[in-house]
């Protein structure tokens, strides 16, 4: 079984670069490239997070990535690719060779009639939520999903949409692995050129490795109907139905499928969202949602609030989640501010469920020559075991650009645990400087 689940994850890795090789190939002049490279040294006060005899150790870090970046009629795409490599000077743990891949595209074969989209995820998850953040407490993941979408116009103001999607989810040395199949139908009318309504139902099948779940096979339905208004100042889409999952082996679990999203532009530099859902989830499915909303274009009209998954689980859960941002940037200072709550049931790991509530801030100040960041972030999660976990992080960098195109920066960071569990507190302190060289617009930091 662990040879089956490694190969899965080279699969995967080898889906990225057919994702990103398929981006490139299309004519030089309507995309834009940028690749980077960076040094860094860290220290850490305690790089394993423990309550107690903590560690102190020295890591040297090299990394190279790329971004792509495409829009013409025929093809809308975006890819960044990273590689990173570590070496731990006290060998706290062992050096390590990490990768980053986050890419959708769409092909519009047929304009407004057929279309195929690709989306892929490849990064580092949490293994288990009540650990620290630590090497050892993580792992590679990949989601894929790609698929055919056709478009059949009945009228001026009606049309009908099928598609078909395949997915893969892999964790390295995990049993959550699995490869799914989803078709959907939707009948959609205009009430104007802003606003549509629609009836929507889409099918899902799961299949995860045989035993390494109490459940091989999942199917599962929605139906909904959905509200949307579009335009560039607000945007209104509301979700409204009813999920049923069935389990192989296992009794039908129904329930309810209710998401609204909200955004409202104040000006050219300030705007706030809000998004509320209910509904059944999963790992997969939350880091392809990542995927997608990650595709939105960067300006204040549009805050993505990307409710994604960072833990790894084959598992279902029923997730409730609310989220209010507020975002101001007139390109010169900016900054962000969230706050959310969310509550986890899993289906079949119980004992998991837990309760989240937190916030963050950003703060951006650039000059041209100068730029300089702050952030703070809190997250309490309560689990039904009466465990409490309160997480708090502060951050700070000076970025000083050399040329335009290399860069030092000089980044500290404090992060700290609180836990009610015997010996799960922890406090840590960071500091990295780094040097780095962009082409252009990429961004040289860490994304592990």
């Amino acid at each position: 079984m662990p040879a089956i689940r490694r190969s899965g994850i080279a699969r995967e890795r080898i889906w990225c670069a057919v994702t990103l090789s398929w981006a490139c190939v299309v004519p030089v002049h309507a995309a834009q490239v940028d690749f980077g490279v960076g040094l860094s040294f860290a220290h850490n006060s305690n790089i394993k997070r423990v309550e107690e005899n903590p560690q102190s150790d020295w890591t040297e870090g090299a990394m190279a990535g790329l971004t792509y970046r495409e829009s013409t009629a025929d093809v809308s795409a975006r890819a960044l690719a990273q590689v990173e490599r570590r070496h731990f000077v006290r060998n706290s743990f062992s050096d390590d060779t990490s990768g980053f891949f986050d890419g959708a595209a769409v092909w519009r074969i047929l304009p407004r009639r057929f279309t195929w989209t690709i989306e892929d995820t490849f990064r580092q998850v949490l293994l288990d939520v009540t650990a620290p953040d630590t090497i050892s407490n993580r792992a590679e993941s990949n989601s894929l999903n790609t698929g055919p979408d056709l478009t059949f116009a009945l009228s001026s103001t009606n049309s009908a949409e099928i598609g078909a999607r395949y997915g893969r989810f892999d964790i390295k040395n995990s049993t959550a692995d699995n490869r799914r199949y989803t078709v959907f139908g939707r009948g959609v009318h205009a009430l104007s050129a802003q606003t549509k309504v629609s009836l929507n139902y889409e099918a899902a099948r799961a299949y995860f490795e045989t035993g390494a779940q109490p459940f091989p096979r999942i199917f599962r339905q929605d139906w909904f109907g959905r509200f949307e208004n579009l335009s560039a100042v607000n945007s209104t889409i509301v979700d409204l139905g009813t999920t049923r999952v069935t389990r192989e082996g296992g009794e039908p679990l129904d329930g309810r499928l209710a998401r609204l999203t909200l955004s409202q532009a104040f000006s050219s530099q300030s705007a706030v969202r809000l998004a509320l859902s209910d509904q059944f989830s999963d790992t997969y499915s939350d880091l392809i949602r990542g995927v997608t909303s990650s595709t939105a274009p960067v300006d204040t009209s549009v805050v993505v609030v990307v409710p994604g998954a960072n833990f790894a689980s084959g598992d279902l859960y029923d997730n409730k989640r609310g989220d209010l941002a507020y975002v101001n940037n007139d390109g010169r200072f900016g900054y962000t501010l969230q706050a959310y709550g969310r509550r986890v049931d899993f289906v079949t790991l119980e004992n998991n469920d837990y309760r989240e509530k937190g916030g963050n801030f950003v703060w951006t100040w650039n000059s041209g020559v100068m730029r300089f960041n702050a952030s703070w972030d809190y997250t309490r999660r309560t689990f039904e075991s009466d465990r409490q976990d309160t997480d708090r992080n502060y951050g700070a960098s000076v970025t000083f650009s050399v040329n335009r195109n290399v860069t030092v920066s000089v980044q500290g960071a404090h992060s700290e645990r609180l836990s009610t569990a015997r010996l799960s507190s922890s406090l840590d302190n960071r500091f990295v400087l780094l040097l780095g060289y962009s082409s252009g617009f990429f961004d040289v930091q860490s994304r592990r």
